[in-house]
Formats: structure tokens, C-alpha cells, sequence
């Protein structure tokens, strides 16, 4: 699709390959020596999966998944290599004081649940965080602290169908803080329900606490729709509903943007491989890549689970 040489493709994964293996998640940061040894291994291994360069768009996808996945296991393990939570998280963040021990966190007892005294620490840490994110939605005072106090049990809460709560999902402390806004997030939306019911208002929708706790109806809480949607989540979800092509076409203008609308269109190989007859005009290709473009968005949308 792209008329990007596959050195420059190589080129572009390369740089995205590093950037993450720099940054993980928001919060953390590596050195860049660490960053270069991690983007080798991960560009390495997986080249070694392919006879030739598959389409950008793949390649892409997996490169920054198993970059991810990577650098946030080598963070977790030296961070408990030496007991210091706080190794590799950037000094820029601000959001809070200091890491939690996300070990202590997730130690969970058959009986007795999660007691680890770390637990004491928590709430003090995400409450300004939650409480601005409710202000901003119109929830303070006493609702606010109500909807705060049940954010934290569903911390706790195992889900239905994997049987593991929450706070298991992270593995560096700094993945909490996007999980908890999450869901803050939709316990606002629920309690705006709870406070429209009681007004004998039209109710919008099923309320949260249906969806995690009637035992009739057990749906846990998931919050892959209100997570940041990027790159490789999109393809790793939908990458069998497009074709090759039209993986390709989003990837070159949305993604790498190495070319745009006119400079397709004024590429004859490219057009003759979206199935454009030649000799088209330049309005009838632009119309032509528009609709492929607008099918395919249409695919994603309807196949990502929200």
C-alpha cells in the first residue's frame, strides 16, 4: 500500500519500537540503553517469525504489543529484584507522591482477602485523583466520597469469567492509576442513573451495579471501552474483520502517515491495487479511496467490544 521502501518501514518500527520500549506506560521511564536493548530483542525475535516483512501495519502492531509486554516485565521484575518500587518511574510525574509496592497489593489470601497493610496507603493516593475526576462530573461532597469508597471495592471485585479481581491486571504500579479513573468513571455514570431513578426519571440504561451483582445477570466490570484505544489494541482486536489492503490503507495515512489522500491517489501502482481501473480520474480515485477508507473505520467500529 505505502510506497514506503522497507527500510524506512523497518526504520519507522524501529523508532516506535524504542519510544515504548522508553515508556511503557505513562509513568515509567527507561534509561535508553535499556530502551535500545529491549527494542533489539523485541525487533529481533520477531523478524525471526517472518520469511519476508509482512504489511506495516502488522508488524507494527505486534512490535509495540511485545514491546510493551516486555518492558513492563523486565520494570516489575527488577523493581522486585530489589525491592524499590520507585525504580524507573519518571521524575516528571507528578500525579501522585510515590509508587506503592504493587506486590504487596496483589497478595491476596483465600479467606482473609487483601490485607496487606500497603492497602492503608492506597486510598490517600488515588483519592485526590478520583475526587477531581467526579468534581469535573458534577459529583462532590459526600456523593463524591460515596462513589470513591465503592471505586475501591471494585478494585477488589473478582470478575465472573476470569476469577480475578481488578488490581490483578497491572504489572507496574503505574498501570493502576488509568485503571481506577477508569473506574471512577463508570461508577459516576452509575450514580447519576441511581440519582435519575430516584427522581422517577427515565432510566438511559442498565445501572452498574446490575451489570457487576445481580446474580442472575452475572457481567463483571470491563473497561477495554473506555481504555486508551491505540494502535495495536485496534488491530489485535478487528485484525480479522479488514483486509490486508484496508489494514494497510488506514495504516499509511492514520498511523505511520507516510503519504495522504492526493499522494495516493497519484500513484498508479497503489491505485491499481485498491482495484481502481486505470485511467480513473483523480476524482473518481479520491472518491474511490474515500469509501474504502469509510468501510473500513465502519468494520472497526463494529467490531470493537464496547
Amino acid at each position: 500500500m505505502s510506497s514506503t521502501s522497507p527500510e524506512k518501514h523497518l526504520q519507522k518500527c524501529w523508532e516506535a519500537c524504542w519510544h515504548r520500549a522508553r515508556r511503557p506506560v505513562e509513568g515509567v521511564l527507561l534509561p535508553e540503553d535499556q530502551a535500545t536493548a529491549i527494542a533489539e530483542r523485541v525487533m529481533r525475535n520477531i523478524a525471526l517469525d517472518f520469511e519476508k516483512l509482512p504489511a506495516e501495519a502488522e508488524f507494527t502492531a505486534r512490535v509495540i504489543e511485545e514491546t510493551t509486554e516486555a518492558t513492563r516485565d523486565l520494570v516489575a521484575g527488577e523493581r522486585r529484584k530489589i525491592a524499590d518500587p520507585q525504580l524507573h518511574h519518571d521524575p516528571a510525574d507528578r500525579r501522585y507522591p510515590q509508587n506503592l509496592d504493587l506486590d504487596r497489593l496483589q497478595r491476596h489470601h483465600p479467606e482473609r482477602g487483601y490485607q496487606d497493610q500497603e492497602w492503608n496507603r492506597l486510598p490517600d493516593m488515588l483519592r485526590p485523583l478520583a475526587l477531581a475526576t467526579l468534581s469535573k462530573r458534577g459529583i462532590k461532597g459526600h456523593d463524591a466520597e460515596d462513589v470513591f469508597i465503592e471505586t475501591l471495592a471494585e478494585l477488589v471485585r473478582e470478575r465472573e469469567e476470569s476469577q480475578r479481581a481488578p488490581i490483578q491486571e497491572p504489572t507496574v504500579f503505574e498501570e493502576i492509576i488509568p485503571l481506577h479513573t477508569r473506574i471512577v468513571q463508570f461508577r459516576a455514570i452509575d450514580w447519576f442513573r441511581r440519582r435519575g431513578a430516584l427522581k422517577n426519571q427515565p432510566n438511559s440504561g442498565e445501572s452498574f451495579d446490575q451489570l457487576t451483582g445481580d446474580p442472575e445477570r452475572p457481567l463483571q466490570f470491563e473497561d477495554s471501552a473506555a481504555a486508551a484505544m491505540t494502535f495495536e489494541k485496534i488491530y489485535k482486536e478487528c485484525h480479522e474483520s479488514l483486509s490486508s489492503i484496508e489494514w494497510n490503507l488506514l495504516y499509511t495515512l492514520y498511523v505511520a502517515q507516510s503519504a495522504t489522500v492526493q499522494d495516493l491517489i497519484q500513484n498508479d501502482k497503489i491505485c491499481a491495487k485498491l482495484g481502481i481501473k486505470a485511467g480513473a480520474s483523480l476524482s473518481t480515485r479520491r472518491r474511490a479511496v474515500s469509501e474504502m477508507v469509510e468501510a473500513a473505520l465502519a468494520k472497526i467500529r463494529e467490531n470493537l467490544v464496547f
